[in-house]
Formats: structure tokens, sequence, C-alpha cells
């Protein structure tokens, strides 16, 4: 899969899943609790069985951590007039247009590790439940080859997140009707749930026909069961992002005195700066305890529908390497290393400077 039309493919799942009735009897949260805290043994016992699962996780965390910190990079290239001029202003700015480009690209630049190492941990369930040794080299013989298709699927995914997150921000003059705002959080929420059989099915080498057969076959026979996955997974990332969140707050002080005693001025990316730090410890502590259990549940069901189906889980004929992917991420890499070079002669702190309501000449 090497085309967005491949993405805008799978996208439509989404759409189909939306007008099935199965979210109309959504399981309750304390029965999805249960449900997934079942799976949490389970997971535990795995990682402590097939112990290369915490560097997957660990990997897993860098690749959000350093994407998070490349975005927050540019926030700090933005003077604090213009900033201001933000708050006095109903007009955009071609500083919104800079900012959502570096965002687009940051989300990228994370999604291809992010996507092999989530993808090595599916792996490792799916290599035990079929006898086979899990090593590290086994784990990446098979996602390699997907890395193309992994790559871009986790980029549409982190993008869709992000945008999920900024449309529920608060926002001036907001004219959107809450019929369209409800059906908004239920495509992504149709999303969420088309993801849990989308990425096994990408990792284990079926074609885009076949994966979207596979992922609205998977929900429809497991409605109940992936429902309670996900939900489960959803409460328990809130509770820790909840919890973590009001230690930093209460702590911003503290954390900056101590650990940044420089000459950081008070801006809007100062805060985004000092609100990664309780945000990637929270990021931490669900890849850790969390995560693993929700990838290890995707992949037990999607093991046990495609072996219902009498069909073997991983494709034993893979392509070769996607060497053209990973070619394609360093060149990604190297743009964004010449913007950060070159931004004062290409224009961009200029584009930067322009205050809301003006143009950028």
């Amino acid at each position: 899969m090497k085309s967005w039309q491949d993405m805008k493919a799978l996208k439509g799942v989404r759409d189909e899943l939306k007008d099935m009735d199965i979210f109309e009897h959504k399981p309750g949260k304390i029965d999805s609790l249960k449900k997934f805290f079942a799976y949490y043994g389970y997971s535990w016992k795995m990682m402590f069985k097939e112990k290369e699962l915490f560097l997957f996780v660990f990997l897993q965390w860098v690749s959000v951590a350093l994407g998070y910190y490349l975005f927050v990079m540019m926030l700090y290239w933005i003077p604090e007039e213009v900033w201001r001029s933000a708050e006095n202003s109903d007009g955009g700015s071609i500083v919104d247009l800079v900012l959502f480009g570096w965002m687009f690209v940051c989300v990228g630049m994370a999604a291809l590790p992010l996507g092999i190492f989530s993808s090595c941990m599916a792996v490792v369930h799916m290599l035990y439940f079929e006898d086979k040794p899990s090593t590290i080299a086994a784990c990446l013989k098979v996602v390699l080859p997907r890395t193309w298709s992994l790559w871009l699927f986790h980029w549409m995914d982190g993008y869709i997140i992000i945008y999920r997150i900024i449309e529920r921000l608060p926002k001036k003059n907001d004219q959107t009707p809450a019929v369209q705002k409800a059906i908004n959080e239920v495509l992504y929420y149709a999303w969420k749930v088309a993801t849990m059989s989308i990425l096994p099915n990408l990792i284990t080498g079926r074609s885009i026909k076949d994966t979207v057969k596979n992922t609205v076959g998977m929900i429809k026979d497991n409605a109940i069961e992936i429902f309670m996955i996900r939900i489960g997974y959803s409460v328990f990332c809130w509770i820790v992002a909840i919890l973590t969140y009001c230690v930093g707050i209460f702590n911003y002080g503290w954390i900056k005195e101590k650990f940044f005693p420089g000459d950081l001025h008070s801006t809007i990316a100062e805060f985004y700066f000092f609100a990664g730090i309780p945000m990637l410890f929270s990021v931490a502590i669900i890849q850790l305890f969390i995560r693993p259990a929700y990838i290890l549940a995707i992949s037990d069901i999607y093991g046990r529908y495609i072996s219902g189906k009498g069909e073997e889980i991983l494709d034993q004929n893979p392509p070769p390497a996607a060497i053209s992917a990973i070619i394609a991420f360093v060149v990604l890499c190297l743009v964004m290393f010449a913007v950060y070079l070159y931004r004062y002669e290409w224009g961009i702190m200029d584009m930067l400077a322009t205050p809301y309501g003006e143009e950028y000449k």
C-alpha cells in the first residue's frame, strides 16, 4: 500500500461502521474495565516471558517524545507579540498554515518508528499464538516489509487524533451545530474501533480489499468484546492522564525551578514545553502499563477471528523489505533539518513574525 488512495479506502471503513447499530448497544464502563483488566494480567505475563516487548515499548515512547518536542521547537520561533495579537483578533494568519504544515510533518516523522515498534508488539503475540519463536529479528522480519503501509496508516491515525483534539478545544465564535459535533464524535469513535482490526490486518500482509472485509467482519462478530476493550482502554488512559496532569499543574513551578533554572521566558512555547513533561510521563505509564494489554488484546481477538476462518495468521510470503520507505523517511528528516538551518534565509521566520489580522508581505 503506497498511496493515499489506499488510506482513503481504509478511512471508508469508518463511515461504514458509523451506520451499524452496534454503536447503540455499547457496554458499560465498569464491565469494560473488568474485561480489559483480564487482558492486563495476560499482557504482563507475556512481557516478562517475551522481554523484547519492553524494548518496543521504550522505543515507542521515544518516538512520541521526539515528535512532540520537535513541534514545540517551532513555537519558540514565534515572537511573543504574535501570540498576543492572536488574543485580540478573530482572523487567521499565515502562522497557522506554517504551524499546521510543521505539525503534519512532525506527526509523520513520529509515525514511522511508532508504527514499526507498535506492530512489533503485536507480532510478538502472533508468533506466540502460532508457537513460533519470538525475537527482535523475527518481529522486524515480519514488520519491515510493511513499512510503507504501517507508516501511512499511523501518520493518518496520528493526524486524526490531533485534529480531533483541536476540534474539541474552545474556540472564539464557534458556530458548529451541536448535531455536527455529535456526528464528528461518532465518526472519530468509529475510526478508533476500525483501527483495532486494520492494524493487525496490515501487519499480517492482507490486501486492502481483505483488510476492509476483515475489519467489518471482525467487528460484527466480536462487537461487544471489541467495545469493551476499547472503552476499558480509554477509561484507563483518561484516569492516568488526569492524575498526571493534576500533579504536573500543581508542581509546575517546582519542575521549572528544579530542572530548568535558566532564563526561559513566559511564553506559549514555554507552556507547551512544560506541559509536555506530565504528558510524556502519562504516555510512558500508558505505553508501559496499559497499551501492551490493548495491543495484545487486539492481536488475540484478530488471531481467533482469522483462525476461525481457517486462514494462517501471518503471510508466509512477505514482500521484500520496503527500503524505499526508509529512504523517504531519511529524506523527510533532512528536509526538516534544512528548515531548521535555513529558516531565516527561506523567510520562515518572517512568516512566523506576521501578527494575526495582518497579511504576510
